[in-house]
């Protein structure tokens, strides 16, 4: 991208002024600040610096550009600074200009010559300006005599200063100050209170061409499924219980507007190169088929879960399954971050994070940095407990204490583990409804009917926050009348 710095400047918005004759400083409102995009900054297109800009890295950014004159009819360039001196009286004849550059230098010194006047929309004339000291490529600095034979000047004037290309000093907003003085060794010295007139601008801001951001969408696993599934109730975007999606990436162009080198506003493709841009996704990936969809709803994944996922459309997953990476040739095109169960494992509750990683769009840019955001999270909806040890053997009396201290009702189930041989089919007590500030006990018997066996495990699920509910289970013998509790969940 060598060459590729042109950027459309206009020397504009004042920053101050201050005069020896205390004259008013008007800048030209036709011309704002110029935002450059970082990123089209190359270091294989740059201006060398003379003298104490030796050394340091100066951008070159080329003007070639066009404006409309409708305001100023002498501006060619939008490089061309259109100033008004803000003299306190309309000068004749001669008098000199320094122009200082900070955070930047010359790359092609001004033109010489004829200098454009003029008042509003009208042509005045034109000032004889010839360069006295500094100007040249590498400087920062250029002192001008300026001769004027316009019978008409007014202190309203404008004056274009014909400038051409700059280099900048990296991403430090460039400004220049452009003071005018009566002789030539006030304007060599600069010293403070012998102008005659002066005015500040900005003249170039830097930004990324790109504003990186997440969009986080928290999902809700159902514990009807054992939280093998998504709540479809609790997840908006969800086109089924078999997929939801965490949130979004999106690469949209920076708000600031920043231009390209031909002057015209940057595109993504001067902001990094998708091929070997990464986006990585950080969290519990252990679970289901993560991937990126072009919509919420995650259509790859099919209303059923079984209409295949292209392999590209998957994040690449580490081997501990706790970050997965994908091109930026998918995220500019699938901006969803996505997850389909595998109905097999339950899904994990946790927060997932995102960021970036960009690749320069071309040898030498400037490279685009993010360092990421959170990403969605994934909750349950419910409180499950695993119950180690359930028996049916006649020489005991087991029940399942079960409280709910909600104030709402809520639905609760049971299912079983077993040893091999041991067959288990759920009772009537198996699945039900916890009322409201209530204690309800169950008797195992009417739970499960054990088959081969008299013990078996149990995962108990309730619709209900796990600080609201109470899991027991209490034995007795019924030969000695011992008795054995054990507390699942307080």
């Amino acid at each position: 991208m060598n060459n590729k710095i042109a950027k459309t400047l206009g020397l504009a918005s004042v920053l101050g002024a201050s005069t020896a004759m205390g004259a008013t400083v008007i800048g030209g409102a036709t011309q704002p600040l110029l935002t450059v995009g970082t990123q089209t900054l190359n270091s294989g297109a740059v201006t060398t610096g003379t003298g104490a800009n030796v050394g340091k890295i100066w951008y070159t950014i080329i003007d070639n550009s066009v404006v409309s004159v409708a305001t100023n009819p002498v501006q060619v360039g939008a490089m061309d600074m259109k100033v008004t001196p803000g003299f306190a009286v309309a000068l004749s004849g001669t008098y000199y200009m320094r122009m200082d550059l900070t955070n930047a230098i010359i790359a092609t010194a001004p033109a010489v010559g004829s200098w454009g006047v003029s008042h509003g929309a009208s042509t005045l004339g034109v000032i004889t300006a010839s360069l006295q000291s500094g100007g040249a490529s590498g400087a920062s600095t250029a002192i001008y005599l300026m001769t004027n034979t316009i019978s008409a000047s007014t202190t309203t004037d404008f004056i274009t200063v014909p400038m051409t290309n700059i280099a900048a000093l990296g991403t430090a907003q460039v400004s220049t100050k452009l003071s005018f003085y009566s002789t030539l060794a006030q304007a060599t010295n600069a010293v403070a209170g012998t102008n005659i007139g002066e005015q500040s601008q900005a003249l170039v801001a830097f930004a990324d061409v790109v504003s990186p951001a997440a969009t986080a969408t928290a999902v809700q696993a159902s514990v009807s499924s054992d939280f093998k599934n998504y709540s479809i109730t609790a997840n908006a975007n969800n086109a089924s219980a078999t997929d939801a999606s965490l949130g979004a990436f999106t690469n949209t162009l920076n708000t600031a507007s920043p231009h390209d080198a031909d002057g015209t506003l940057a595109i993504k493709a001067d902001a990094y190169a998708p091929a070997t841009s990464v986006m990585t996704v950080t969290g519990d990936l252990s679970t289901g088929t993560w991937f990126m969809d072009t919509t919420a709803a995650c259509p790859l994944a099919g209303a059923t879960g079984t209409t295949p996922i292209a392999a590209t459309q998957k994040l690449t997953l580490n081997a501990a399954k706790t970050s997965g990476t994908i091109t930026g040739t998918i995220f500019d095109a699938s901006s969803f971050i996505c997850n389909v169960v595998d109905g097999t494992n339950a899904t994990p509750a946790g927060t997932y994070a995102i960021s970036a990683t960009y690749a320069a769009a071309a040898a030498n840019d400037l490279v685009q940095t993010w360092t990421g955001a959170a990403l969605g999270a994934i909750s349950r909806n419910g409180t499950t407990n695993q119950i180690n040890y359930l028996t049916t053997f006649s020489g005991y009396n087991q029940r399942v204490i079960l409280t709910n201290r909600s104030t709402v009702a809520g639905t609760y189930a049971f299912t079983f583990q077993t040893e091999t041989g041991v067959t288990a089919v759920a009772g009537t007590a198996a699945t039900g409804t916890l009322a409201a500030s209530s204690v309800t006990v169950l008797k195992v018997a009417d739970i499960v009917t054990l088959t081969g066996g008299s013990r078996a495990a149990a995962t108990f699920t309730a619709v209900l926050a796990g600080s609201n509910v109470g899991v027991a289970t209490t034995q007795v013998n019924l030969s000695d009348g011992a008795t054995d509790t054990v507390t699942y969940r307080n």
